[in-house]
């Protein structure tokens, strides 16, 4: 069977003519063939069309394709010309100019502010400290005074040859409460230089102070024994050493000797009854091992001596033993206790003046009391 001639389709023509209103956009002309009214199934592969809806219905959905395109707002380009430009920069230059220094005067009012503040703190600090430094340099000054007093009864009873037993147990209790410990925290820099210097004289001094009353404590009560008998010596002088010649490589010398049994020079009060004082005839010496008997001297010539004969003894004087075998505890007392006073007193000899503790302690005191005072 021959197939039908087909008619041609004019598409110009039909486009011209027809076209299709859509709900927005543009009219687009229905495809060929198909009336307003004619349903054409959808291709396979096409997309699926989004339900129409009406926009006019608040509760109805819109897909994203249907909804209305807002329009952009349009820039606006300002053209500014070199002399504006110029212009701008120079004020942006001036106000980090200010900004910064604003920034550095804030930080410097801000410094002044603090250090002001820290500055009255350490006022306060060192105001604070020097009531509590002018109540310390008095305790420590009251336990010099004691301890002058108690060096001074000491000497004097050791000078009429009595041992001081009230003293030695004083100086155990005496103390001086004041140290380098006693300058920390109470802001003493800031305090002149002379009441600085004293204050370290002082803690310097009181330490001191207390090493050469322990020194001496110990001497006196350690040693009691042979002060005691030292002073017994003054008192009632007793013969403890004696002297004898013998031949030396170019002629007769002298030759010490301890007694073994030391004796009274004389006796004071002679009781009645009692047998007359009288010295030793005889004293058995004990040398490299063995014992000699040997005869005090009563006359002749003691130098006369024959190698071999026995040596006879000549008592020593006692007053004059100090000065030429002096006693080692003695010696050491004495050292002590010059020392001590030189701490307490200072020195006055021309051209090595030296202030004593008493001293500045008195004038610590006044001066630390001044500080924080008007004028």
């Amino acid at each position: 069977m021959a197939e039908e001639k087909k008619p041609r389709i004019d598409l110009k023509a039909r486009l011209g003519k027809k076209t299709v209103s859509a709900p927005t956009g543009a009219a687009i002309p229905p495809p060929v063939g198909v009336g307003r009214s004619s349903a054409v199934p959808a291709p396979p592969f096409a997309q699926k069309q989004a339900p129409r809806v009406d926009p006019s219905n608040p509760y109805s959905a819109i897909s994203a394709d249907q909804a209305p395109v807002r329009a952009e707002p349009t820039a606006i380009k300002v053209e500014m010309s070199e002399e504006v430009r110029a212009a701008q920069k120079k004020d942006r230059a001036k106000i980090l100019v200010l900004a910064g220094v604003a920034a550095v005067v804030g930080g410097l009012i801000g410094f002044a502010f603090g250090g002001r503040l820290e500055s009255a703190k350490g006022a306060e600090t060192a105001v604070a400290g020097a009531e509590q430094l002018t109540d310390e340099v008095d305790k420590a000054n009251q336990e010099i005074e004691t301890l002058a007093e108690t060096l001074k009864s000491a000497r004097e009873k050791l000078s009429g040859n009595k041992y001081p037993v009230e003293e030695v147990s004083k100086l155990g209790e005496i103390n001086i409460p004041f140290s380098g410990a006693n300058l920390t925290g109470k802001g003493i820099g800031r305090y002149k230089s002379e009441i600085v210097t004293m204050l370290i004289a002082f803690a310097g001094g009181s330490q001191e102070a207390n090493d050469q009353k322990e020194k001496i404590q110990t001497i006196l009560s350690g040693s009691k024994k042979p002060i005691e008998d030292f002073l017994s010596q003054q008192e009632t002088p007793k013969v403890r050493w004696a002297a004898y010649f013998e031949p030396g490589p170019h002629g007769p010398w002298v030759s010490m000797q301890p007694l073994p049994a030391p004796f009274l020079v004389q006796v004071k009060e002679q009781k009645k009854g009692d047998k007359p004082h009288k010295w030793p005839d005889e004293f058995k010496i004990n040398q490299r091992g063995k014992e000699y008997d040997l005869k005090r001297f009563t006359g002749g010539d003691p130098t006369r001596t024959k190698q071999g004969d026995n040596p006879t003894i000549i008592p020593v004087n006692p007053s004059t033993q100090s000065s030429v075998c002096p006693s080692d505890v003695i010696v050491k007392l004495q050292r002590e206790l010059r020392d001590l006073e030189d701490v307490l007193l200072g020195d006055k000899t021309p051209g090595a003046e030296k202030d004593g503790l008493i001293d500045i302690g008195r004038t610590l005191h006044d001066k630390l009391k001044q500080i924080g005072k008007p004028g």
